[in-house]
């Protein structure tokens, strides 16, 4: 049975201390929104938050989230994001300030709708849209031009979090981690987020650990989309259909990727030429090779909480509202699932975004070499002045 959290409030605190070389924090509170495109394009999460911290040695943290909404693209832009790593540099640059344009609208539609002061807004914390992740070869590119943001908005905004780590030998990803440590420890152990990829945290003595487990929405809302559905709601479509292919589960689960050992991360270069390519067969159905993606998925993650030794598993993305997945998972895993509340399933990522941005305007590491790799902490960002 699943366990389901209900939160009556959306204020968390945790303890964690700072090396005594960083800067202590001068002010009481800060807010920050913080805006997430995810690899789906299923709309831009934005959630407008404050951190404060609990002592003046910064070693406690809370945050009381004000107001988070989800705005759906525009199909055309869907389309070209979609299409993006087969441009040139000059269309693709055309293509950043188009999406730091709709961002930076998006914001003031935000903005507008729930009142928000904007000399309250310390700050804009965008994690843009990943177009391209090869950090093998020093590369991560993710689109939506900050100065557009900034200047679109008359906010300072910060993006770019994931490159000075792949610049350091790291994967840059997952960034969530440095959250699931100084906002939700209190929560679980581990913390999964089933997103276009699915990840995990997992906190061992006060240190996290955070890799891509497997692709999750992604290959799930291609096959779904192919039956004429935009998404499988609950897993009803994978549900209907018996599993029966397991020799195509194992070809898929003994892909190399799997073998390697953390820290490692995924990009949508890697769903193109590696994992699709193994279920282009005709005999199947889309809904056929959908069941398959839900086998494949879940043994991939049940793996890996198993292998963490994970005790409580804290479950967020869009995935955690798929209630055939999450059933997968829980039975093919010993361990405690948490589900909470949507708000926190949908707005978690614009939450950790946020604090990132926090971490970035006091000078903190917000990138951790213990989980991507590394050879340092970094601060990670790139800020941009209206």
């Amino acid at each position: 049975m699943v366990l389901i959290l209900f939160f009556t409030t959306m204020t968390y605190k945790f303890s964690f201390k700072f090396e005594k070389n960083c800067k202590k924090i001068a002010m009481t509170s800060y807010s920050l929104i913080g805006v997430m495109s995810g690899t789906s394009t299923d709309g831009l999460d934005l959630a407008y938050t404050t951190f404060s911290p609990v002592s003046k040695s910064s070693e406690k943290w809370s945050f009381e989230l004000h107001h988070a909404k989800t705005y759906p693209y525009p199909e055309e832009l869907i389309r070209s994001i979609r299409q993006a790593k087969e441009l040139n540099g000059y269309a693709l640059k055309e293509l950043d300030i188009i999406l730091g344009k709709f961002i930076g609208e998006t914001v003031n539609r935000f903005v507008d709708e729930f009142s928000i002061d904007r000399t309250a807004v310390h700050a804009i914390a965008s994690h843009g849209h990943t177009i391209f992740h090869q950090p093998s070869e020093r590369i991560t590119v993710q689109i939506g031009n900050g100065q557009v943001i900034a200047s679109l908005t008359g906010i300072k905004t910060i993006n770019n979090f994931r490159e000075k780590d792949v610049l350091s030998g790291g994967q840059g990803a997952p960034l969530v981690p440095i959250g699931d440590l100084l906002l939700f420890s209190d929560l679980a152990d581990s913390f999964l987020n089933l997103g276009g990829f699915a990840n995990i945290t997992s906190i061992r003595d006060n240190t996290p650990i955070a890799f891509d487990i497997c692709p999750c929405n992604l290959p799930l809302n291609m096959y779904a989309s192919l039956i004429g559905y935009p998404y499988d709601h609950n897993g009803e479509l994978g549900r209907s259909v018996p599993n029966h292919n397991t020799g195509l589960v194992s070809t898929l689960n003994h892909l190399p990727y799997y073998s390697k050992k953390w820290p490692k991360s995924l990009g949508v270069e890697w769903l193109e030429e590696e994992f699709a390519p193994l279920l282009e067969i005709d005999e199947l159905t889309a809904q056929e090779k959908l069941r398959i993606c839900y086998d494949h998925i879940s043994e991939q993650i049940a793996g890996s909480i198993r292998k963490l030794q994970a005790q409580k598993v804290l479950v967020t993305g869009g995935g955690a509202k798929n209630k055939f997945l999450v059933e997968l998972i829980r039975q093919k895993s010993n361990s405690e699932i948490l589900i909470p509340d949507s708000q926190l399933i949908d707005f978690k990522e614009a939450i950790v975004f946020a604090f990132l941005g926090v971490l970035f305007l006091i000078g903190q590491p917000n990138c951790l070499k213990s989980v991507t790799g590394a050879d340092r902490d970094v601060c990670g960002g790139n800020e941009f002045l209206p």
